[in-house]
């Protein structure tokens, strides 16, 4: 049973709005592309995990997407937590291409392009994870309960090497064709009941209700003002800006796109990375619009809420609502 589902985390989403709002000559331009491309491939190995994921049972097992906790060192999430009464199982997804190596000094090697380049061991990473949660349990007295931890790739074209003396290190990192069998291997490992049903549901509320989505001031994090964005509705078709209002229709002068509701995504961008609320000046600069009424009119319809009385009146945005997320 899914308790917590995957939801593309609003960190990810300010990043990419951020991004393509930038003009291309823009110093931070680069940083934010790749930055955004990273945290997007992050994401889509949580995704490819969700497959194989909804074969287990539902009666036996719980499963939390992206849970962020809070201890005495700050913040940690685990990218999947599964609960069962017999043991709890952490996730750590990697969405790579290429290769990666295991070697022999504890270091993990990505070789892309036929360029090497090394980066964080994903097991040294979930085996913290692994401490942390441990102890931000204990807290609540519960049972003593086991805790595995595997890393796993979800490119199934990846190619993974084991160039460690470490044997036990296949046992915890694997492609992601072998994440059911795994859990049964876990299963049958740990065959005893640690906890009852009714601890088991008293932990997942604790966590549910410890879980704080991560939040990023992204314009302050990277030093980037407003009046540096690019203002307009960008065609959804070939990327260019701004389209233009005609007839009630937003009309791409590059490639000819017509659409109605292109203007959803600035509205959500605008949300993303200023403010849940836009007046009508603010909308016309954003999108572009020379009409007040035109404004007025696009704001009632995709706003459910407007809060004071003619020049002072605001509209709430939901950028998940925006995009359909």
């Amino acid at each position: 049973m899914i308790i917590q589902p995957l939801i593309i985390p609003k960190y990810i989403l300010q990043t990419e709005a951020l991004e393509r709002r930038l003009p291309p000559y823009h110093p931070k331009k680069g940083i934010l592309e790749n930055k955004a491309r990273s945290l997007r491939a992050g994401y889509n190995g949580e995704l490819a995990l969700d497959f194989p994921l909804s074969f287990l049972l539902d009666e036996q097992y719980l499963i939390f997407y992206y849970l962020r906790l809070s201890d005495a060192s700050g913040s940690f999430q685990m990218d999947t937590l599964i609960l069962s009464t017999n043991f709890m199982l952490i996730i750590e997804a990697k969405n790579m291409k290429d290769h990666v190596i295991y070697n022999d000094m504890g270091q993990t090697i990505r070789i892309e392009n036929e360029k090497e380049q090394a980066y964080t061991n994903p097991v040294d990473q979930v085996n913290l994870q692994h401490l942390r949660l441990l102890r931000w349990i204990r807290q609540f007295k519960f049972p003593t309960i086991p805790i595995e931890k595997i890393v796993v790739y979800t490119n199934p074209k990846m190619l993974l090497k084991n160039q460690s003396n470490d044997k036990s290190l296949s046992e915890k990192v694997m492609h992601k064709e072998k994440i059911l069998s795994k859990i049964d291997e876990f299963a049958a490992t740990h065959t005893s009941k640690c906890l009852t049903e009714n601890q088991l549901m008293e932990l997942s509320y604790q966590l549910t209700s410890a879980h704080t989505p991560k939040e990023e001031k992204v314009m302050e994090k990277y030093d980037v003002y407003f009046e540096e964005l690019r203002k307009g509705v960008i065609c959804p078709k070939c990327k260019s800006m701004p389209m233009r209002w005609h007839k009630a229709k937003w009309f791409c002068e590059h490639c000819h796109k017509v659409s109605k509701t292109a203007h959803k995504h600035a509205l959500s961008d605008y949300a993303l990375l200023i403010s849940d609320y836009i007046n009508n000046r603010q909308a016309r600069e954003l999108l572009q619009l020379e009409s007040l009424y035109v404004a007025k009119r696009l704001l009632q319809k995709e706003c459910v809420e407007q809060f004071g009385v003619k020049s002072g009146r605001k509209y709430k945005l939901d950028f998940r609502k925006l995009l359909n997320e």
